[in-house]
């Protein structure tokens, strides 16, 4: 049986599109999102470039500024990413940290 494995973490930047994770198989995944502020909310966004192309009409968006309160956490529902699809993530504040988690397809 497949195991969920934690694929990546990231730190990102205010308002900085970030590539979380390149897939290198077939998943099925979740990205959770905390907000490690005490006193300022952020808007989040996660997104995938198929087959890492990143252009405005081609993103797949999963979340699009999101709020997120201060202390919270919001994890996505489950998507599915293909060999080469990129996982993009930002967020308007730097206090949010990012965990894509997901399963390798190819074992179930």
């Amino acid at each position: 049986m497949a195991a969920i494995e934690r694929l990546a973490i990231v730190n990102p930047s205010a308002n900085t599109a970030n590539a979380a994770f390149t897939s290198d198989s077939t998943f099925l995944i979740s990205v959770i999102a905390t907000n490690k502020s005490t006193t300022n909310n952020a808007l989040i966004s996660v997104w995938i470039s198929p087959l890492g192309v990143d252009s405005e009409g081609g993103r797949g968006y999963v979340a699009y500024e999101l709020p997120l309160s201060v202390s919270n956490t919001y994890e996505t529902i489950r998507f599915p990413v293909i060999n080469t699809d990129v996982v993009r993530v930002q967020a308007s504040t730097a206090n949010v940290s990012f965990i894509v988690a997901g399963i390798d397809q190819l074992d179930v």
